[in-house]
């Protein structure tokens, strides 16, 4: 009788086997680590609504607050002398423009007049209608820098003031000098600007570099008075229609950096956006009588030692000239 020999296993089921349990252990692994992923995301998916949640509270919106506002005060304080606050925007602000003023800043008129001797301590920086003011007001006392043509940018760099080691220029004849009071009437010059935005950079710059020199001196810049169109002869940009628009600017600029705004135009004009037709002979430059009225305006116009502290508590002469025309 023939034995049967046994059969070996074969090859290939073993192999067979081997597959099946590498996918098994595969499975359960990767199953495992899909779980593991999705627990993973899930959490972080918490943490960052928990997250949001702490930083949108009202504590930490306003610990935000604070600390813009803190941030802006010490901007304020590095920004302006200790003595002047701007003025603060709000209740009793009045405008004719889309940027709100304080009329705070506008200088009221007083019951009782001063005299010449409260110019003692001031100095008057203007052009050629401020020097005849001097020249024709009858006003005593005061010191004048005063230059024909004078502009508010080229204050910086024509030598206006004669001195006796020769002429300076405005900042320079301010220096080693002390006033309590700055009366600034410049902008007829300006006229001819062809950008007014120009403009109020320029008086902005103007005014800060003179607030420098005299930072605990009360600042009063004036508008600028109006002109007869008719008798003007210096360019059609010499109209009211253009001081108007610097008269705005300059009131925009006293109400955003604390300075008094005067506006003698008050007396000066005929009551229609122009200046009173007996007052001058080209125009421009007024006759004597008109220069005491605009005298008295100021005599009457001005800010006390109490309102004072009360309210700070609550390119070239030649490239300037192009742009502005003739000088006055």
């Amino acid at each position: 009788m023939v034995q049967q020999k046994r059969r070996k296993p074969r090859k290939t089921a073993r192999f067979l086997n081997m597959l099946l349990l590498v996918f098994a252990f595969l499975v359960v692994f990767e199953g495992r680590l899909i779980i593991n992923i999705a627990s993973k995301g899930g959490i972080n998916k918490q943490v960052d609504e928990q997250l949001n949640k702490i930083f949108s509270s009202s504590d930490f919106q306003n610990q935000d607050e604070a600390t813009a506002e803190s941030e802006t005060s010490s901007e304020t304080a590095s920004k302006y002398p200790a003595n002047v606050t701007p003025f603060v925007n709000g209740a009793g602000s009045t405008s004719t423009s889309s940027v709100t003023v304080d009329d705070r800043c506008i200088v009221k008129k007083q019951a009782t007049p001063v005299d010449d001797s409260y110019f003692s301590d001031a100095v008057f920086i203007g052009d050629s209608r401020v020097e005849g003011f001097h020249m024709q007001s009858g006003i005593t006392q005061g010191t004048f820098l005063t230059g024909v043509g004078m502009n508010c940018t080229d204050i910086f760099e024509t030598p206006y003031i004669s001195t006796a080691s020769g002429n300076v220029t405005v900042i320079q004849a301010l220096k080693n000098n002390s006033f309590k009071k700055m009366y600034i009437m410049i902008g007829t010059n300006d006229l001819g600007y062809p950008d007014f935005e120009e403009f109020r950079k320029n008086y902005t710059k103007c005014l800060a570099e003179l607030r420098k020199l005299m930072p605990n001196a009360i600042f009063y810049v004036s508008a600028v008075p109006y002109v007869e169109e008719a008798k003007v002869q210096t360019g059609d940009y010499v109209n009211n229609t253009n001081i108007d628009t610097v008269n705005q600017i300059i009131l925009e600029i006293c109400s955003a950096n604390g300075y008094y705004y005067l506006n003698p135009n008050e007396v000066l004009s005929n009551g229609n956006g122009a200046l009173a037709a007996d007052a001058t002979s080209d125009g421009i430059h007024m006759y004597p009588e008109y220069c005491a009225k605009w005298l008295d305006y100021l005599h009457t116009h001005y800010v006390t030692a109490d309102s004072s502290s009360s309210d700070s508590e609550s390119e070239t002469a030649s490239e300037s000239e192009t742009a502005s025309g003739a000088s006055l």
